[in-house]
C-alpha cells in the first residue's frame, strides 16, 4: 500500500511539474522562467517572457551591449508576448490594468516564439548572481502574434515577489497551431 501512494505521489508531482512548462506542437519546449516587464516611462504595453534561462534587463548597456535584454548563455527557447494598447486599451487604465480572465491580443511583429536560441557571451564576460549573461543573436521563428489569456496574476509589493497562470496560443510559420500554459512564479521588471 505504501508503494502504491508513493508512486501516486510521484506521478502526480511529474503531472503537476510539466502543466508549469509550456507545450506547443506534438513536440514539448520547456520554458520553466517567467517574466513580466512594465515600462513605467511608456505606459503604453507590458511584455510576458517565458524561457528556459534567466533574463537581465540591460538598461546600462553592460559591456558596450546594445539588446535591451541580456539572457544567459544556455537559453534556447523563447516565449514573448508583447501586450499594447493599440490591441489591448485596457491595459492603460490605470497602467498596468491586467485584468484575468481576459484574452490579450499580443502585438504582431513583436510577439514571438523562437526555438534553437544563440545568445553570444559579451566580451568581457558578464555574470550575476553566478549565472552568465549574453545578447541574443536570433534563432529558429516558430510563430509570430496570438493571444494569452492571464487566468491569475499576484504581485507582493513588499517581498518583490509575484505568480502568474496564463494560456497562449499563436499560429505557426507552418499554419499550424502553438499552444502553451505556464503556471509558477514570476520575476518582474520596472524598466
Amino acid at each position: 500500500m505504501k508503494i502504491h501512494i508513493t508512486i501516486i505521489l510521484i506521478l502526480f508531482f511529474l503531472v503537476t511539474k510539466m502543466m508549469t512548462h509550456k507545450y506547443y506542437r506534438t513536440t514539448f519546449y520547456e520554458t520553466p522562467m517567467c517574466y513580466i516587464e512594465f515600462d513605467e516611462d511608456d505606459q503604453t504595453e507590458f511584455n510576458l517572457f517565458f524561457l528556459n534561462g534567466r533574463m537581465y534587463d540591460n538598461d546600462t548597456n553592460v559591456n558596450g551591449s546594445s539588446g535591451d535584454y541580456l539572457f544567459t548563455l544556455n537559453t534556447t527557447n523563447f516565449v514573448f508576448y508583447n501586450i499594447r494598447d493599440v490591441e489591448n486599451p485596457s491595459i492603460t487604465n490605470p497602467y498596468p490594468n491586467i485584468q484575468t480572465g481576459i484574452t490579450y491580443t499580443g502585438g504582431a511583429s513583436d510577439t514571438v516564439i523562437l526555438t534553437n536560441g544563440q545568445i553570444n557571451d559579451l566580451t568581457p564576460s558578464f555574470s550575476n548572481n553566478g549565472f552568465t549573461f549574453g545578447e541574443g543573436a536570433g534563432g529558429t521563428t516558430q510563430a509570430q502574434g496570438g493571444t494569452i489569456v492571464i487566468n491569475s496574476y499576484s504581485f507582493d509589493s513588499s517581498t518583490q515577489t509575484g505568480s502568474i497562470n496564463v494560456d497562449y496560443q499563436s499560429l505557426g510559420v507552418a499554419g499550424n497551431v502553438i499552444s502553451g500554459h505556464y503556471e509558477g512564479s514570476v520575476g518582474v521588471i520596472f524598466d
